[in-house]
């Protein structure tokens, strides 16, 4: 074989070898286990719940009448869990399994393991927008998704989102469709 080819069948090798590394590290992140590597699994104190009586939406409402945008930190936290951005962005792609919008980016399947698990991460954190993530999270454990458009919206408006906002619920059949085309 002559110099020239073997240099770049070398080549070729490499960047397929790298190809293959990088197709891995995507899978990873976008697998139901990339969320336990990135949540923290210890159990917060319970008294640090909030109130859930006549207040189920309180924290949506705040943030929605607010004046003041939903701004979440990138910064990664000193305890091991995610920034509050990567939790939000988590929250978001979660909302497109129960929402219509022009355009979705971003998929993460509604599981009860995930949601337990979400809320768990929320209530051992100290973002800045944690009581809503916990009345977020709350309502979905108890199969209560009506608050979704708004949180979709709540996240997506402080992502500077100038299309894909939720306009509705989903039927449960095109949910149905959702799921089959993203997670089956």
């Amino acid at each position: 074989m002559q110099k020239s080819t073997r240099i770049i069948m070398w080549g070729l090798s490499s960047i397929f070898v790298i190809g293959l590394i990088a197709a891995g590290v995507i899978v990873l992140m976008f697998s139901d286990n990339a969320q336990n590597l990135f949540s923290s699994e210890a159990a917060g104190n319970d008294s640090d719940e909030t109130s859930q009586g006549d207040t189920d939406s309180k924290e949506l409402d705040s943030l929605k009448a607010s004046e003041e945008e939903f701004e979440v930190s990138d910064e990664a936290t000193s305890t091991g869990i995610p920034s509050e951005k990567m939790f939000a962005d988590s929250i978001h792609h979660m909302t497109h399994q129960k929402v219509e919008a022009a355009q979705k980016w971003g998929h993460l399947e509604i599981t009860d393991e995930r949601l337990k698990q979400k809320y768990e991460t929320a209530k051992t954190s100290d973002y800045e927008y944690r009581a809503f993530y916990m009345e977020t999270l709350k309502a979905w454990m108890n199969g209560d998704f009506s608050n979704a458009v708004e949180v979709h919206n709540v996240i997506w408006n402080e992502r500077n989102g100038s299309v894909g906002q939720a306009t509705g619920l989903m039927s449960p059949k095109e949910e149905m469709e959702y799921k089959n085309a993203h997670f089956e």
